[in-house]
């Protein structure tokens, strides 16, 4: 473990894995928040929290709600899934994702590096919200400069719609939203 202990926020509707990776994580030196078989009892206690382990299949339903209001406080989280990864939307791709069967280690290891990042600003830097655009948009045009105008077109609409937008912590969820829709919306005319 680096650094200090977090409070990890356990979010799985199987109660022997989830009791599993509860003793794993205090075992790491970090404390366990839940664990959590119900999403909204997962969104009230969001603010006692430095960090997430998500199950992706959660009562018949999804951990994405849970996800997107992490995403949204700025607080780090990874996924846990027995499905295929294909399922998770293009808004989480930069997270964390992690096969069943696993152990608690690499996950506490990927939400102690995004929780270091955050404290020394670099998860939330301009430079480093650029430069994942930039890796994001690489993987979703041909070839780099189509990549390149595609981030280009991103930066000038966030310019235009910015007012106060680039201060605070939802500045990288609001670019990686604009890059989606970017995408989206007017891709094509980023080819030429």
């Amino acid at each position: 473990m680096t650094g200090n202990g977090l409070r990890i926020m356990v979010v799985e509707d199987d109660f022997l894995v989830a009791s599993k990776l509860a003793s794993e994580i205090r075992a790491n030196g970090d404390q366990v928040v839940g664990p959590f078989a119900d999403i909204q009892d997962a969104i009230g206690r969001v603010s006692v929290i430095q960090g997430a382990i998500l199950d992706v299949r959660m009562q018949g339903g999804t951990s994405f709600p849970v996800a997107d209001f992490l995403a949204d406080c700025g607080i780090p989280f990874v996924f846990l899934t027995g499905y295929d990864l294909r399922q998770i939307p293009f808004r989480f791709q930069d997270r964390g994702v992690f096969a069943k069967p696993s152990t608690a280690s690499p996950l506490l290891a990927n939400l102690h590096r995004q929780h270091d990042a955050i404290l020394l600003g670099g998860e939330d830097s301009l430079d480093a919200v650029v430069i994942e655009m930039l890796r994001r948009a690489r993987h979703l045009m041909p070839d780099d400069s189509s990549a390149e105008r595609l981030v280009e077109g991103v930066l000038l609409r966030a310019i235009a719609e910015a007012g106060n937008r680039l201060q605070g912590p939802a500045m990288r969820p609001w670019l990686m939203t604009l890059l989606r829709d970017e995408h989206q919306q007017r891709g094509r005319f980023h080819l030429h």
